[in-house]
């Protein structure tokens, strides 16, 4: 895959393994909109990789939508989606009594 010219959207992407993956790929060309809660750490970084940065809960279909409305209006369609932010819980996902109820993860 070459990012050179595409959009990517990274979530996550103001710390961790998000901010390292929306680095590399603006590092090989690609324009990165970072989609994060923590808005400061994501525009810092959109800042520094010369990307955008939108204030967005991935776990609400709603906030997603416009998140990525938002993307395609300031930057045009994405290609790439790398999905990095933090959202599972903490439990183990087959467990003694086998796999952890679903519901789990739904808010």
């Amino acid at each position: 895959m070459d990012p050179n010219g595409q959009i990517a959207i990274v979530t996550g992407g103001g710390s961790g393994l998000g901010e390292a993956t929306a680095r590399a790929l603006a590092a090989k060309g690609a324009g990165v909109a970072i989609l994060d809660l923590g808005i400061e750490r994501a525009a810092k970084v959109a800042a520094d990789i010369g990307g955008i940065a939108i204030q967005c809960d991935v776990v609400s279909a709603d906030g997603g939508a416009a998140s990525v409305a938002e993307v395609v209006k300031k930057f045009g369609e994405p290609r790439i989606l790398v999905n990095c932010a933090g959202i599972a819980i903490g439990v183990k996902t087959i467990g003694r009594d086998g796999p952890h109820p679903l519901d789990q993860y739904r808010k």
